[in-house]
């Protein structure tokens, strides 16, 4: 091959390894320009949907609090009742003692009837 056609088959060589570079150059920033977008959306939607997931976590959580607060209040009221009912008849035992056969006597007047 003579100098002449290897600089021509060169010189088309590189051209077309051009063409395809700002080809590929343009279809990337055409990707690009369509996925940005797209990507700043789902970015944000995601972010929004962790703090709102975090939120009702957050929510939840004090709800749970307070139920178990509530809970615990219930469990323990028998006893405290028991306890303040202890400490009266201790406290007042003829007084008790009264209150107990009235009790008594009403219970027996409304169920013999």
């Amino acid at each position: 091959m003579n100098t002449a056609t290897s600089f021509a088959t060169e010189s088309k060589s590189g051209a077309v390894q051009r063409g395809v570079e700002s080809a590929g150059s343009a279809l990337h920033q055409g990707i690009d320009k369509v996925t940005t977008p797209v990507r700043n959306t789902v970015d944000s939607f995601s972010s929004t949907a962790h703090d709102t997931v975090s939120t009702i976590a957050s929510g939840a959580s004090h709800v749970a609090d307070r139920v178990a607060d509530q809970t615990r209040k219930i469990a323990d009221a028998p006893g405290k009742a028991l306890n303040y009912t202890q400490t009266c008849i201790r406290d007042r035992p003829l007084q008790a003692v009264g209150i107990a056969l009235a009790i008594g006597f009403i219970y027996g007047r409304m169920t013999a009837r």
